[in-house]
């Protein structure tokens, strides 16, 4: 897979819990990790493409200096062809949805949901 021009690498408590969820819940691809021994994964990677290209998170489980659990003061979007494909297929899992699939005045189609990490996703199409 070619280099994206921007991967966003969060902290989680977690990598096996939230590769799971990423993969399982959101339908990305598990495409890269990296284990210790016999130990559970402490850096992984996930991607998935879309009609603006690839999307990539590495998510790690050391925490930065200073921060022992996840933070993020932002929306992360994830363009996508149709966001009601994503609602509809979102529906029979467990995700908490946050709001959507809904239309905004800046021209977005929007589907917002929470990982179990606290970080908001957002789903969306121009319109």
């Amino acid at each position: 897979m070619e280099q994206p021009a921007l991967t966003v690498s969060l902290f989680t408590q977690n990598v096996a819990e939230t590769l799971n969820f990423y993969v399982d819940q959101l339908g990305f691809r598990h495409s890269g990790s990296w284990t210790e021994g016999d130990e559970p994964p402490i850096w992984a990677e996930v991607s998935r493409d879309g009609p603006k290209g690839a999307a990539r998170i590495w998510f790690f489980s050391d925490p930065l200096q200073g921060y022992d659990r996840p933070a993020f003061s932002g929306v992360i979007y994830l363009f996508v062809d149709h966001v009601n494909d994503e609602a509809n297929r979102l529906g029979s899992k467990r995700v908490d949805v946050l709001w959507g699939p809904e239309d905004q005045a800046y021209g977005l189609r929007e589907l917002g949901i929470r990982d179990p990490n606290g970080y908001l996703i957002c789903f969306a199409e121009a319109i």
